[in-house]
């Protein structure tokens, strides 16, 4: 059984969602009491095909979600209107020189409720081409990003806010990685443990300010919002979020904190030896967990930089020499990664692995 306080289920609302996941930890369960028997998972098509919607679909509202709080948030820390801005970072394939291409485009809110972030990102990197020798070749996504810019210029120190959702290109590898309790096991094996860095995959908002100082009164100031402020009267047009949220006392707190860290003021000892500077809280928000940094503006562009060099392609070839460490110790993790790739990449074709199968009718 998966946990209760799941972010993987935090995310998804869906009884097709839920009676799925709940068939794969069954079978696993299954497989795990009697390893020696052949485990044959049967798949209708019309069920393969609901599932994809489903979780599109549950994925579409985690990040609806995410847009309607950082709306909310943007409200209140940009004091005004602002702006919608998609941030592409592209590189070209198999380019070891290190150039990547910043793309901005300036998109409607319409727009950012309507399409999943990264199928945002890779239409906006379709619209160019790069002329490598005598071809032109596409880019590939390497990182995306939501920015909302005030449209004028602002006395408090606030920069601007962004948005991003975190390996949205993995959806299988989230799935697999609950069913098997990964943090879990990468927290208890002391092999592994190098890895936990890799494993925590939640929605996220940045608050960029100018300084330190604003930093430190931008976080005061979030924990201080309360369910009914008087900014969410310029949100009117969001009618169809639920407001305030859950039946909770107008003078609540909006957000429940479940944790943050201080890597912005701390001691010199417990900060990031990278260099990266921020608070960094993890929230709890209508039922949903989101990671808030409040950070420098110095450390925004080191971020940026980050996400288009070097060291982001590090940090994912890392994360996958985790999941396949795990997979050659636990086979059947393999396994369940192929079937749900298979399934969330539009493949549908029956396979087997030793002592398991997949077969779709």
């Amino acid at each position: 059984m998966l946990p209760v306080q799941s972010p993987l289920l935090m995310a998804m609302h869906d009884p097709v969602l839920h009676r799925f996941i709940s068939f794969l930890a069954e079978k696993k369960a299954e497989q795990e009491a009697n390893p020696g028997k052949h485990l044959q998972i049967e798949l209708d098509r019309d069920l393969i095909l609901s599932v994809r919607e489903s979780f599109r679909q549950n994925i579409l509202d985690g990040e609806r979600h995410l847009h309607i709080l950082s709306h909310l948030l943007s409200s209140i820390v940009l004091q005004g209107e602002f702006e919608l801005h998609s941030n592409v970072i592209g590189v070209l394939p198999g380019d070891d020189d290190d150039r990547p291409f910043l793309i901005r485009e300036r998109i409607t809110r319409e727009t950012l409720f309507s399409v999943m972030d990264i199928d945002l990102g890779n239409q906006m990197l379709d619209n160019f081409r790069y002329k490598r020798d005598m071809d032109w070749v596409p880019l590939q996504l390497s990182a995306n990003f939501i920015e909302y810019l005030p449209a004028g210029r602002l006395d408090t120190g606030v920069n601007r806010l962004t948005s991003r959702v975190k390996a949205e290109e993995e959806l299988w590898n989230k799935v697999t990685d609950e069913l098997f309790m990964i943090d879990q096991l990468v927290s208890r094996d002391k092999h592994l443990r190098q890895y936990s860095k890799f494993v925590k995959d939640i929605f996220g908002i940045k608050i960029v300010c100018d300084d330190d100082a604003t930093c430190l009164k931008v976080h005061e100031k979030l924990l201080a919002v309360t369910v009914a402020g008087k900014d969410w009267e310029k949100l009117e047009e969001l009618a169809f979020v639920a407001l305030p949220a859950h039946g909770r006392a107008p003078t609540d707190p909006l957000l429940e904190f479940i944790e943050t860290k201080n890597y912005l003021t701390c001691d010199p000892a417990e900060r990031k030896k990278t260099g990266w500077r921020a608070m960094k809280s993890v929230v709890k928000w209508h039922d949903r967990l989101f990671e808030i940094q409040v950070q420098p503006l110095n450390n925004y562009y080191l971020e940026i930089d980050h996400m288009a060099g070097p060291s982001h392609r590090s940090f994912k070839l890392n994360r996958d020499s985790m999941r396949d460490e795990v997979a050659r110790r636990i086979p059947l993790y393999g396994f369940y990664r192929d079937l749900l790739k298979m399934l969330f990449m539009e493949t549908d074709v029956s396979f087997e692995c030793e002592n398991a199968s997949v077969v779709i009718r």
